[in-house]
């Protein structure tokens, strides 16, 4: 398994997937030299890494990493009207699974469409690529693109720490985001999940959403939603309401960097994902496990530590 924190392609934008030329500038009808790729001669051989191929959408499955569960309509009409009329002009990234089988690393979007238009086949450029790989891959895409709803970017910044055990500063790192970006974020994964519903249809704009996160409590939280959706709110005024409500900086969720300290010993010494998760001064302690021998080892660790 390749080691994702030394990896020198992730991390970096869409253009360090594909050698020499910036990835924005390809199209099916460049050539292979131009590109800097092997253009895949299909004569029976496997494809290799590297390799620009054309392959059929109905050889190609989506990526189980892929953090964007919504695709619009009206975006994904207008991009099916333009693969008709001039094809795909970008190629899709894909890591081989074997057998003339595919699975979308980078591109979901476009493969979607170009089955909707019908097309025989469309470019695509090969890539090595572990499940690790796969969601830095697509999380990076659609940040960089902001293709993803106010929710489904926090579910998506959550999953990537947990997944690589990383803190809010190292995540910053790796995604080119400011750490309050993801801080903030985050917060709103506080909200009660008809508030999180409103965020994700776009009924309620995560302006609104980080002032609402503001209140103590989720009944507060949704008596205020409900002004705002009700009223008309403007973001200015939702932020008056708030301090009526008795909405402070302190009741905002906010990261120590001490918990993030104490969640790393927690993940090092449980040997599984572990979060601290806290509204002012209270909070709880998630520990994940995914079999019963796991708990078992897990609780033993816990009573061996505190006896």
């Amino acid at each position: 398994m390749p080691n994702l924190k030394n990896s020198s392609s992730l991390g970096r934008g869409l253009g360090s997937l594909i050698p020499k030329k910036n990835i924005n500038s390809v199209s099916e009808k460049n050539t292979a030299e131009d590109l800097g790729l092997t253009d895949f001669s299909g004569d029976g051989s496997e494809p290799l890494a590297g390799d620009l191929i054309h392959i059929s959408p109905k050889a190609i499955e989506p990526n189980p990493m892929q953090p964007r569960v919504h695709f619009s309509a009206e975006t994904m009409d207008e991009l099916v009207a333009s693969i008709k009329e001039h094809g795909v002009l970008q190629p899709i990234v894909v890591c081989s699974l074997g057998g003339g089988k595919y699975q979308i690393i980078m591109g979901e979007r476009r493969w979607r469409a170009a089955q909707r238009a019908d097309l025989k086949e469309i470019p695509a450029i090969i890539r090595d690529a572990d499940d690790r790989d796969k969601l830095e891959l697509a999380l990076i895409e659609n940040i960089m693109r902001e293709d993803l709803n106010p929710i489904e970017l926090a579910v998506a910044y959550k999953r990537f720490m947990d997944e690589f055990a990383f803190t809010h500063e190292e995540a910053s790192r790796r995604l080119k985001k400011s750490r309050s970006a993801i801080s903030n974020s985050l917060r709103l994964l506080q909200l009660p999940s008809e508030i999180q519903n409103a965020l994700r249809d776009g009924r309620l704009s995560d302006a609104h959403a980080k002032v609402i996160v503001g209140l103590s409590t989720p009944a507060q939280q949704l008596e205020l939603f409900k002004q705002v959706v009700e009223r008309g709110l403007s973001v200015a005024r939702t932020r008056v309401e708030t301090q009526k409500m008795g909405g402070t900086k302190q009741a905002h969720f906010k990261i120590d960097p001490r918990d993030e300290e104490m969640e790393k010993n927690l993940r090092v010494h449980l040997g599984t994902r572990a979060s601290i998760q806290r509204v002012g001064y209270r909070g709880k302690i998630v520990i994940e496990f995914f079999n019963y021998d796991e708990l078992v080892d897990i609780v033993e660790k816990i009573l061996g530590k505190s006896s």
